[in-house]
């Protein structure tokens, strides 16, 4: 494990164990290059990085703080991962926001429809890189899950859509691709505009075979070696 990686899982570990708390503030760079052994410069990118994952937030003048998100592993099963040392990362979700949206795309090919809801999620997988999501609903679908708040669409979307509409996900393809990114996953990635970055599609079927949802899932390139945790059948 690298020594960005390792100060990004234990900041990760004291706010999963309570030992910071929602608001409570970090030590300074200084401090946290001394706790851990590492650089002022190492402590800086995992800081940043935590930032941009939403897990902590940095304040001109104040200092960092834990975020006043929800800080706990997500219920995502269809993206896990294990590191080289077969420990699974646990993923954290961060809704980004919910769109409704009649233009048309891959997304409409498959849902068909005239209206689709855009939910835009960033996963943040064990506190070392990210992925940037877009799940598609049939806006007449979306309406019939009823209100949805921050924790439930940082939940598995694929569960609550069972659950309040009765469609369980039976079938899911999937295709791996890479290609430029759109650019608010280039943004959210930190990559250029014209940067290649590794594309996930999946459809969702539902009972009869019928579409159910789409989604394109999108990383920035990274170097670590993960395995792929498969979800058990029920």
């Amino acid at each position: 494990m690298t020594k960005l990686n390792s100060v990004s899982d234990a900041i990760i570990r004291s706010i999963e164990s309570g030992a910071l708390r929602e608001g409570d503030r970090l030590p300074s760079e200084g401090e946290l290059a001394a706790i851990h052994g590492v650089s002022v410069g190492t402590i800086q990118k995992a800081l940043i990085r935590l930032t941009h994952s939403g897990l902590i937030t940095r304040e001109q003048g104040r200092g960092t703080f834990v975020s006043g998100t929800r800080v706990a592993p997500a219920d995502v099963r269809y993206l896990r991962f294990r590191d080289e040392d077969g420990n699974e990362l646990p993923s954290y979700v961060h809704a980004r926001s919910v769109k409704r949206i009649k233009r048309k795309g891959p997304w409409s090919d498959f849902l068909e429809g005239d209206g689709y809801v855009r939910i835009e999620r960033v996963i943040n997988v064990g506190g070392r890189f990210d992925l940037y999501s877009e799940f598609w609903l049939r806006e007449e679908d979306f309406a019939q899950l009823g209100g949805l708040d921050r924790e439930a669409l940082e939940k598995n979307l694929r569960e609550l859509i069972g659950q309040r509409l009765s469609l369980p996900t039976l079938r899911v393809d999937q295709w791996i691709r890479f290609g430029p990114a759109p650019a608010i996953a280039a943004r959210e990635l930190g990559l250029d505009a014209e940067s290649p970055a590794f594309i996930m599609e999946m459809r969702g079927y539902t009972l009869r075979d019928q579409p159910l949802y789409y989604q394109s899932v999108y990383a920035a390139p990274f170097t670590e070696r993960l395995m792929i945790v498969r979800e058990k059948s029920s």
